[in-house]
């Protein structure tokens, strides 16, 4: 049955409400007193990762306002939004074990990370707070991903294995709630790889350093592709990054893809940062990021999507 509706599909807003103003009108939506209303005929579609400003990038009550707006927006049935890694983590950070600790450290590392989150509410341990009372328990009924018949979408990789392992889940079931903190189960590893993609261990003894000035050991791949024994990591690393070389994939990294079909419907991704400068056009006829570092100095992206089955450039949509 074809869908009648066009979706304005938005990724990795982080806070930066200024941005999401801009691109919201840009597509013809108009402000209301919380979010925006569409066009005739179309529906926004957010990709998560809708709070936790950059460090250095702060976005006073960006946060808030960008809940807020897309709750607002939800609630009428005038947008869809899915989980993201960092709502995924933020919820964590907030719940207590069985045991009485965090389930996710408070470390200054997953403290900077969060601050611009915690900086718009700052009474966010308080029970009786907004943050306690609406936005966990709103982001724990957060879908991992969606599929509407002639596209899909999802927060990092489109893994039907690990896709079936989520399918009707929600972390509002306390027993799946806390499965996924148990790591190498089957819970665990499909919220990561859906939430978080395909992260492929580099051989020893190599490493990379990211845009935090971290050490790293596995990068982000093309989960996408297919990977035969001749493929090494240059070919693989996504986005694209000088630092990795074309090292051997080993096989048991091989054995993480599960490549998504180039007869598909298309498929919309954030979560990847792509640089701010990168042009407006998909991964491949059927596979678009649209995450252009929104949260630093790149644009925040749209996809008007209109029906096509091949991803059309001239359908993205920058906030300026």
């Amino acid at each position: 049955m074809k869908n009648d509706m066009h979706y304005d599909i938005i990724a990795d807003i982080h806070g930066r409400f200024d941005k999401l103003t801009a691109l919201m009108e840009r597509l013809g939506y108009t402000r209301e007193v919380e979010g925006f209303l569409p066009p005739a005929g179309h529906r926004a579609l957010f990709l998560g990762d809708l709070i936790d400003p950059k460090p250095g990038h702060p976005s006073p009550d960006g946060v808030r306002d960008t809940l807020r707006a897309v709750k607002a927006m939800c609630d009428r049935g005038d947008a869809l939004c899915l989980m993201g890694n960092h709502e995924y983590n933020a919820i964590y950070f907030h719940s207590k074990g069985p045991d009485g600790k965090w389930l996710r450290i408070r470390g200054s590392k997953n403290i900077a990370q969060h601050q611009g989150t915690l900086d718009d509410f700052p009474d966010y341990d308080d029970p009786a707070s907004e943050w306690q009372q609406v936005w966990i328990p709103w982001m724990k009924r957060l879908p991992f991903s969606l599929d509407l018949g002639e596209f899909r979408a999802v927060h990092a990789c489109w893994h039907p294995e690990h896709l079936r392992v989520l399918e009707g889940k929600s972390l509002e079931d306390p027993d799946f709630f806390l499965a996924c903190t148990v790591k190498k189960s089957r819970e665990y590893e499909a919220i990561e790889a859906v939430l978080k993609g395909i992260e492929v261990p580099l051989p020893e003894p190599h490493f990379f350093i990211d845009h935090t000035g971290t050490i790293r050991k596995q990068f982000r791949a093309r989960w996408w592709e297919a990977v035969s024994n001749g493929r090494v990591c240059s070919d693989l690393v996504f986005p694209s990054n000088s630092q990795i070389k074309d090292w051997p994939v080993n096989d048991e990294a091989r054995q993480m893809f599960q490549p998504y079909n180039v007869d598909a419907t298309p498929v919309f991704v954030g979560h990847y940062y792509k640089p701010a400068n990168a042009a407006f056009y998909p991964e491949r006829h059927n596979v678009a990021c649209l995450d252009y570092s929104a949260a630093v100095d790149g644009p925040l992206v749209a996809y008007r999507w209109k029906g096509e089955q091949r991803i059309k450039a001239e359908n993205y949509i920058g906030h300026s």
